[in-house]
């Protein structure tokens, strides 16, 4: 698919990794809509990236906004899911509340999304759906919780099984799966910084219609590729590495009031 001129919808626009996307697809000549949580950031952004860019407010915890928001963002070319939730919590240890706000925005956001779009793309013949998950999408270690890595292993899910129910339709599915980077979400307190390439990659899943992409360090890459045959394995040696005390560490933020929430 070319980028030029297309309508894009993306979601979690105001994260580190949103941002990202959304400078790059901007800089193709995409005309985006633009989500998040922080409303002063995503002005902003939109004030940065100039006509013909625009945000709206949505509550993506709430179907009947999800449409609304759809139908604000007018002709949906490409739809870039990226807004996300961070769980740091044991599952013992999480409320309902927070339990089922983890479920909604990281995986029934996306798919509620995703169903709202197609109709239109089906119509036109083309369009392009684009998940950002999270490399906890793809291995289980000591870094996440439960159920932060229950949602985004779903979403892997939803974006493999979603491209073959769209076969031949020309609708395109890819999921990205993103390692932690400082300013966003789990990973915030650590020094681990977004690859310069992160948005970039979203716009060669696009043109190149690719299934799955990996955007993290050399040593995420290869313990989810190490995942993929051996997933006990990799999650006992992330435990001995000590990688358990990245999530110490937004435990201790988070009981000092300043722990991250928002992921994307």
């Amino acid at each position: 698919m070319r980028l030029e001129g297309r309508g894009v919808l993306l979601t979690g626009a105001t994260g580190g990794i949103g941002g990202a996307i959304a400078r790059e697809l901007a800089a193709r000549g995409c005309a985006l809509t633009l989500t998040g949580r922080r409303d002063a950031e995503l002005v902003r952004l939109v004030t940065e990236l100039g006509p013909p860019a625009r945000c709206f407010a949505a509550d993506l915890t709430n179907l009947a906004e999800v449409r609304e928001l759809l139908d604000h963002a007018g002709p949906v070319d490409i739809l870039v899911a990226c807004a996300g939730l961070g769980v740091s919590q044991d599952l013992a240890d999480t409320s309902d509340e927070a339990l089922e706000e983890a479920i909604q925005i990281n995986l029934l956001a996306p798919a509620a999304l995703a169903r709202a779009a197609l109709a239109p793309m089906r119509q036109r013949g083309a369009g392009h759906i684009v998940f950002i998950g999270s490399v906890a999408g793809l291995v289980a270690t000591p870094v996440n919780s439960s159920i932060y890595t229950a949602t985004k292993w779903g979403l892997r899910g939803l974006g493999l099984a979603l491209r073959q129910e769209l076969h031949g339709t020309g609708i395109g599915v890819s999921t990205v799966f993103p390692g932690g980077v400082r300013d966003a979400g789990m990973s915030a307190p650590t020094e681990v910084a977004l690859p310069r390439y992160a948005g970039r990659a979203v716009v060669r899943a696009v043109e190149r219609d690719r299934p799955e992409v990996v955007v993290a360090a050399v040593g995420e890459r290869l313990g989810a590729a190490l995942s993929r045959v051996a997933p006990v394995l990799v999650g006992r040696l992330a435990r001995v590495a000590g990688l358990a005390r990245i999530r110490q560490a937004v435990l201790d933020a988070q009981s000092r009031g300043d722990g991250p929430k928002a992921a994307g």
